[in-house]
């Protein structure tokens, strides 16, 4: 559009400059003939005589009739010519001007269109001019105003890796201000580890143009960031390097979180390898024991047995018995501790019962596995009250797991348990000198399924479970376990709990001997009603309960012990199943409840948690026994609503 109207102006300028030398030559041409004509008349005029002017004067004066000389005729006949002639010039002229005239107006049209033409194309021009200068700097700013945006740092270095430009993310990431980084030597802030970067980054531009790497910087903080760059070689029109562009991402974060994901995927590896184990050891500590208990009971069948050889097999089978409940029980606690529903209730308690039980039930195991143990009870608690406030069963359980680690892994030697009062706190301290635990293993052995010796190698039963609850209970009691060890020399437990005194201080419960605590019952008058869906749990309870003479009724349903109750209404008691089908024990309690709003109801549950517990309680419920169900504990319980006596 440039050249077209620099064209059309020079055009425009020669069609002005050859319309106006045209008209200038015309009008001289018109101009000089009537002048040339002009000046010949006067001439001639001059030339003749004076007479024939004085006659035709005086011909005029006269009013005669004039008789004209030949010579006179003939200069008015010339003259007259030359009129005509002048006449004719002056019209042809006059043509010709006209016409010229014609071409110049229209020359003048055509001039004034470019004119008009030039004048829309200049304007055009001002506005692609100011577009073009609006765009590019539009262009201008929106592309700066993108690169310091950005998050990622974008820098530029000349050939002689000189920063010769850098966004505001390039100094954010480490924490300088422009004009603090140009006095800092930039290899200041590369990692020690990542000195070879630069001339890796120099070497590897020079001969492919593309680089790509991570680095790590330090920050104004003194602390590392973690950074992806990526640089290339930039060049000008004509092939030369002109220096490198580099652009750089803070990748501090995700380095942090593939670090901890690379340790959760470890840490769920080992925790599946140790799940795995776990499995592997429940199997083993579950069929050992079950293969003894079904073992002997086999063995019971033998027709030519002795008494004593009865007695002993019988003895097997209790033991395994109860160390394969204790295993499902530690199952059980490890799921509730798993689920966070390990709650702990308060109640009075006797402490030194607490600990006799758990010396007692240490010296059984010692005697059975017949291992040279001594073992020694330090009560430095004397001065104290004897009740306080505790879980009872939790407290136990932990004393339990660590006195039987002691026996355990303590082949011969002593054990020494001591417990006493420091302050607002009673201190359990459990001492063997046992074959100890290496330092490196002394931070996880509260771990779930860690032992120091895992697989098929380990000397020493266990799931690995026990310090992991006990751990767990302490700390829910408010206090908190440690542990002392040497590998050959043995190990030292100790764990404290707060100090909550009950009843007088300085009351001391006596424990009774289980002689002394076997009274005879006579339930002679009295009636008692099962209910169970299991037929061998109904047979096991009424042999129990044969002996004290009560009146054994039995029901196998919800709906049956419900008929039986309307239909004899001297019943005196209930043992009632929970777990039935149709009608299951809690729906049973409250339909019992809208006919004898008074008969005791003793409900019998495989169902451990405290929550279960006192689900049954409210549903109207007296009292609960736990699965399996020992002769002691259903008499003693029993003996709170049934009295020995004669009948009513």
């Amino acid at each position: 559009m440039l050249k077209s109207a620099v064209y059309l102006i020079q055009k425009s300028k020669i069609i002005m400059i050859r319309g106006w030398n045209k008209q200038m030559r015309l009008s001289a041409g018109n101009l000089l003939l009537p002048g040339l004509i002009f000046v010949f008349l006067f001439f001639t005029a001059q030339s003749y005589p004076a007479g024939i002017h004085n006659d035709v004067l005086s011909s005029y004066r006269s009013n005669a009739t004039v008789i004209l000389s030949g010579s006179s005729v003939n200069f008015y006949i010339l003259l007259l010519v030359m009129l005509i002639v002048i006449c004719v010039v002056i019209l042809f002229f006059s043509v010709r001007l006209r016409k010229v005239n014609l071409q110049l107006k229209g020359k003048n049209r055509q001039i004034l269109n470019i004119n008009n033409d030039l004048q829309k194309l200049n304007k055009e021009l001002e506005l692609q001019k100011d577009q073009i200068t609006k765009e590019y700097y539009e262009s201008d700013k929106f592309y700066r105003m993108v690169v310091q945006s950005a998050d990622d740092s974008i820098s530029f270095f000349d050939k002689d890796w000189t920063l010769k430009y850098a966004n505001a993310a390039f100094f954010k990431q480490i924490g300088y201000e422009r004009d603090e980084y140009e006095t800092i030597d930039p290899k200041g802030f590369i990692h020690p580890d990542d000195q070879d970067y630069q001339p890796r980054r120099v070497q590897t531009l020079l001969s492919t143009g593309f680089f790509e790497s991570e680095l790590r910087l330090r920050h104004k903080d003194n602390h590392y960031v973690n950074l992806s760059t990526r640089s290339v070689t930039v060049r000008d029109d004509n092939g030369e390097v002109l220096g490198s562009l580099t652009i750089s991402r803070d990748i501090t974060k995700l380095k942090q979180t593939h670090e901890a994901l690379i340790k959760a995927n470890l840490e769920s590896e080992a925790s599946s390898r140790l799940k795995s184990s776990f499995l592997a050891n429940i199997s083993h500590e579950i069929r050992t024991p079950l293969n003894s208990v079904v073992g002997f009971a086999n063995l019971l069948l033998a027709n030519n047995l002795t008494q004593e050889v009865r007695e002993d097999y019988i003895e097997h089978i209790n033991y395994n018995s109860e160390k394969l409940l204790q295993i499902i029980g530690d199952i059980i606690d490890l799921s509730r501790l798993e689920s966070s529903q390990i709650e702990i209730s308060y109640e009075e308690t006797s402490l030194t019962g607490i600990v006799n039980e758990i010396i007692e039930d240490a010296r059984q195991v010692i005697k059975r596995n017949e291992k040279p143990i001594i073992l020694n009870v330090n009560n430095r608690f004397t001065d104290s009250g004897d009740l306080i406030f505790t879980d009872r069963i939790w407290l136990k359980r932990v004393l339990n797991h660590l006195m039987d680690n002691a026996v355990k892994f303590t082949l011969d030697g002593s054990i020494e348990f001591s417990y006493m009062r420091e302050n607002d706190k009673i201190l359990f301290k459990i001492k063997d000198t046992g074959i100890g635990i290496n330092k490196e293993n002394l931070g996880r052995i509260f771990e779930e399924f860690r032992q120091e010796v895992d697989g098929h190698h380990r000397p020493f039963e266990g799931l690995g479970i026990g310090l992991t609850l006990a751990k767990e209970v302490v700390e829910r009691m408010g206090g908190r376990i440690f542990v002392q060890s040497e590998k050959g020399i043995g190990s030292e437990f100790s764990f404290s709990i707060p100090y909550r005194p009950a009843g007088s201080p300085k009351v001391r419960i006596v424990p009774v001997s289980s002689e002394q605590a076997q009274k005879p019952i006579d339930w002679s008058y009295k009636k008692c009603l099962l209910v169970d869906d299991n037929k061998d749990v109904l047979i096991y309870l009424h042999r129990i309960l044969i002996d004290t003479g009560v009146s054994v009724i039995t029901a196998r349903s919800g709906f049956e012990a419900i008929e039986l109750i309307k239909a004899i209404p001297d019943i005196d008691v209930v043992l009632l199943d929970m777990q039935m089908p149709e009608m299951n024990g809690i729906e049973a309690t409250k339909e019992i409840r809208k006919i004898r709003k008074n008969l005791p109801i003793i409900a019998q549950t495989a169902f451990i948690f405290e929550d279960d517990k006192d689900i049954i309680l409210e549903a109207g419920c007296d009292a609960c026994l736990i699965k399996p169900i020992k002769k002691e504990h259903l008499l003693s319980v029993m003996s709170d609503f049934v009295k020995s006596d004669h009948p009513l």
